[in-house]
């Protein structure tokens, strides 16, 4: 017996809570286009192996792209990994630059 009302207040909490997080949704609003994908850099770090042409592509990323505070600071504190050898003042300039 204490299973079955266990059971049934387990359903019936599942239930509501999808009711409340239906009835809570906003309306989405359309995002900005950001031409920001930092995924981009972190696959140019991990598949160019020469260090040089992993620079040249990622300060070439760099230039092309328009991202946020936010996602310049994550580069910045990941940069050492995604970068490897290539990691360099120049590199480290060009996103103090671009995040001003």
């Amino acid at each position: 017996m204490r299973s079955v009302i266990l059971f049934l207040a387990l359903v019936t909490v599942s239930v509501a809570q999808d009711k409340l997080i239906l009835g809570n949704t906003l309306p989405l609003l359309p995002k900005k286009q950001s031409s920001c994908a930092v995924q981009e850099l972190y696959v140019i770090g991990l598949t160019t192996h020469d260090p040089a042409e992993r620079h040249k592509a990622m300060l070439e990323w760099l230039d092309s792209s328009k991202c946020s505070g936010g996602d310049y600071v994550l580069i910045w504190n990941s940069l050492a990994e995604w970068a490897g050898t290539s990691d360099s003042p120049t590199l480290r300039a060009k996103i103090m630059e671009k995040a001003k």
